[in-house]
């Protein structure tokens, strides 16, 4: 029977540590010198960038929603019934999906707010 050695295991530093704490003091940096400068700024840059995406979004999904409901149409009165409705469906939800990334108000599931006092407050 052979005699089985030793095994030692040598464990090597990780490097992922040092790239989380960069990430870390990163953040803190942009938190300590940006944020208190141009805090509000960014903050209604963020706002219109994602509103401008969303517009798109459902814009896009109200044009083929319309597209897809008046191609279920013409399938529903060409003979194939069934397939007809699916796609009818399918574009019902797109238009309604995309109406509501659009202005969910519109819809009756969001709120616009209240109208601001006018004067002092």
């Amino acid at each position: 029977m052979p005699y089985k050695s030793d095994v030692i295991i040598i464990k090597k530093e990780n490097k992922k540590s040092s790239v989380i704490f960069w990430i870390f003091f990163g953040i803190i940096g942009f938190l300590a010198i940006y944020f208190p400068l141009f805090g509000s700024n960014l903050r209604f840059q963020t706002g219109a960038l994602l509103s401008k995406a969303f517009t798109t979004v459902g814009t896009i999904l109200v044009t083929f929603g319309a597209l897809m409901f008046v191609w279920g149409l013409f399938t529903l009165f060409c003979g194939k019934s069934g397939s007809g409705v699916k796609v009818m469906i399918l574009g019902f939800v797109m238009v309604f999906l995309g109406s509501y990334f659009i202005n969910p108000a519109l819809l009756g599931v969001g709120s616009t707010g209240k109208e601001v006092p006018k004067g002092y407050h």
